[in-house]
């Protein structure tokens, strides 16, 4: 495992000699000039010792995002589930045809963590069966959820985040998928669809969050509406569950101990 830290920089030059003369140049270093991030890659042997070193090198507006990560720098990836078929770039790479291009420099949602993939297989599974025209992708992230609701047929997807930084990275993603037409995005939370109702609503949140905005879930579904929820462990089900005790569980799915659930209401 590595630690990866990335630094919002229009010098990386600049940037790299206070690292260095802190004692703390990593092993493996890329600058992406089109994201303006500076990735530092460091052997995540100690990460917290490491941490504490930057913290004294950088401001908290510097660092853009850190986390562990299986390489040590961010690289091009492609992956398929069910039907969709998923090119992650690293810069200004072009997806071959009929892939869904998904940038996501920062982790806000690269398709890698396994609530992402849970989600993402229930979507495509059960699809057809909801056959949703409106779809409401609620803490969107990189906007992969919203873009594969499209990629299967949704006409109108509406995505929101409360992060303005991963509302920029789903609108980037969006519209270098000539999505702009059937996708809206919008910073904000479940109130951002108080005067719609959807077919389908896909949150992956975390279980803080879904506790507190799963019982209003129903509110902006259509009748028999279905809504796919992760971000739970499987220990955390009937936890869930309990603040919905009317929903019906169509489909449940489970990897690595993270559960995703697909709910009628």
């Amino acid at each position: 495992m590595f630690l990866q830290v990335k630094v919002r920089t229009a010098d990386p030059e600049e940037v790299l000699a206070r690292v260095r003369k802190a004692g703390l140049l990593p092993p493996h270093r890329k600058y992406l000039s089109g994201e303006g991030l500076l990735v530092l890659g460091y052997p995540a042997e100690n990460p917290d010792e490491t941490l504490r070193g930057l913290s004294r090198v950088f401001s908290f507006e510097e660092v853009e995002e850190t986390g562990l990560s299986e390489t040590p720098l961010p690289a091009p990836e492609r992956f398929s589930v069910g039907p969709l078929r998923f090119f992650v770039p690293v810069e200004a790479e072009a997806p071959a045809p009929g892939e869904i291009y998904l940038r996501s420099t920062l982790s806000f949602g690269s398709g890698r963590h396994p609530t992402t993939k849970l989600c993402l297989r229930l979507l495509t599974e059960l699809f057809p069966e909801v056959a949703p025209e409106a779809v409401f992708d609620l803490g969107c992230g990189s906007g992969i959820l919203a873009l594969a609701a499209a990629g299967l047929g949704a006409q109108r997807v509406l995505a929101a985040d409360i992060d303005p930084r991963a509302v920029r990275e789903a609108r980037h993603n969006v519209e270098r998928n000539g999505l702009s037409g059937r996708i809206l995005l919008i910073r904000g939370s479940l109130d951002s669809a108080a005067l719609v109702r959807f077919d389908l609503v896909l949150a992956n949140l975390t279980i803080g969050t879904l506790s507190a905005l799963l019982p209003e879930i129903p509110g902006v579904l259509r009748p028999g509406g279905v809504a796919i929820v992760s971000g739970i462990s499987s220990g955390q089900r009937e936890e869930i569950l309990s603040v919905v005790p009317r929903a019906e569980v169509l489909r449940e799915v489970t990897e690595e101990g993270w559960l995703a659930l697909a709910l009628r209401f």
